[in-house]
């Protein structure tokens, strides 16, 4: 019966390979979640680069050129807001203008407007539904075309 329904999520994300082509840069330091949102984006179609810290995601983004960055707030050394307002002041505009969704499973502890004054475009929490951050992306994507 469980893999009934495992197999059933998985058809069910792989039929919609929305995120076909799509980069997506992933910082997420906390290996599980970083491993699901992977299968997921990865079996929407996205190809995915993860970093566990902001500052390497930070070194890296101008080698990578992704079309989106889902970035954990909560983060060792330097937070997601801190990552995303170096984005938003960076010399590129690229980087400056490049999409992004705050994630985070400490509801109570993060504010969904601290993280989307520091300037990211979209927030939610972490995997309430998996398929709703493919869902997030595909809007952010036609909202920044």
């Amino acid at each position: 019966m469980a893999i009934d329904r495992m197999s059933n999520r998985e058809s069910e994300l792989n039929s919609l390979q929305r995120l076909l082509g799509i980069r997506i840069l992933l910082v997420e330091d906390e290996p599980d979640i970083a491993d699901l949102f992977v299968y997921i984006l990865e079996a929407a179609g996205a190809e995915v680069m993860t970093f566990i810290d902001a500052e390497t995601a930070l070194a890296s983004l101008e080698a990578v050129y992704p079309d989106v960055l889902v970035c954990n707030i909560k983060l060792p050394t330097h937070d997601g807001n801190w990552l995303i307002k170096q984005l938003r002041m960076h010399s590129s505009v690229f980087l400056q203008q490049l999409p992004a969704i705050a994630v985070t499973s400490y509801t109570r502890e993060i504010s969904d407007r601290k993280a989307l004054t520091a300037g990211f475009d979209r927030f939610m929490v972490k995997l309430d539904r998996p398929e709703e951050i493919v869902e997030e992306i595909v809007y952010l994507l036609s909202t920044h075309s």
